[in-house]
């Protein structure tokens, strides 16, 4: 294997291993233990319920004895050379026992669930535009995607109104792409005939704005795990903003891509007079 491949593999693995979460994860786990271990050796120590047979030669039996034998009972360990004394030595290592049994595995799973879930890593855009680019004008976001590639992507644009109490679907349209990378453009070109009723089912939102919404649903799945990814939003009509061409979150070096400037992620090129003029007769 070459071996420039397997440093990059071998960071990667590092990076996601220690991510933010992770870590948060692992030391949240570790601060649990050390209190719970703390907690039963004060009473250990408190009811004096504990048999040294180490001591023997006149060894001095020290507060850190007590949390030792916390430790050892708490992760089933268990040396020996300190055994509980009938009584409340034995309640209190049942206690422990118990507790034990129900931190392992709820941790465990915990853990497990941090490394297979997906962080708020992917990004719908602030608002939802309508753009004049190319001579064309569209009603648009944007997907950002800050963690693992996503395959099998769809994206779902739907019109709403609520009538009477109930929420109605105006308009919807579907989006597919096979691989979403770090970002992906959903757009409606509304100045085209196969838009007809996009267009006009718009116009019947900003016309009754106090009851529209406009949402935007992705589902996809993580390259890495295979496991679902899901995020949605609302959109009020004040979201609802004109705006040209979205602002470069990245770059082409010639086949590579610059470091991703997530700043850039909600901002859009402002308008000319002109094409703002070109969008509001359209939507006359």
């Amino acid at each position: 294997m070459d071996l420039k491949l397997l440093t990059k593999s071998i960071q990667n693995l590092s990076s996601s291993i220690w991510s933010h979460r992770i870590l948060n994860a692992v030391l949240k786990g570790v601060a649990i233990y050390i209190a719970i271990t703390l907690v039963f050796g004060l009473l250990y120590f408190l009811f004096g319920s504990l048999d040294f047979k180490s001591t023997v030669g006149g060894k001095t039996v020290r507060f850190l004895d007590y949390i030792y034998f916390s430790a050892v009972t708490f992760t089933t360990i268990g040396y020996g050379d300190i055994v509980p004394k009938a009584g409340a030595g034995q309640v209190i290592v049942f206690i422990e026992s118990c507790v034990e049994l129900t931190f392992i595995p709820v941790f465990g799973g915990f853990l497990a669930y941090k490394f297979l879930q997906r962080p708020n890593d992917i990004l719908l855009t602030d608002n939802f535009f309508i753009r004049y680019r190319d001579q064309h004008i569209f009603l648009s976001s944007r997907v950002g995607n800050k963690g693992k590639n996503l395959i099998d992507c769809t994206a779902t644009i739907e019109l709403i109104q609520i009538v009477n109490n109930v929420k109605r679907t105006l308009y919807k349209r579907e989006i597919n792409t096979p691989l979403v990378e770090l970002t992906w453009f959903l757009e409606i070109r509304l100045d085209g005939d196969e838009n007809t009723s996009a267009l006009q089912q718009l116009k019947t939102l900003m016309k009754n704005p106090d009851t529209s919404l406009i949402r935007t649903t992705v589902i996809g799945f993580d390259s890495n795990s295979g496991n679902l990814v899901h995020v949605f939003k609302y959109y009020t009509m004040d979201k609802l903003i004109y705006g040209g061409k979205f602002s470069d979150v990245y770059t082409w070096e010639g086949v590579e891509r610059t470091q991703p400037n997530w700043a850039n992620f909600n901002k859009v090129v402002s308008l000319t007079m002109t094409d703002q003029q070109f969008i509001d007769i359209l939507l006359q």
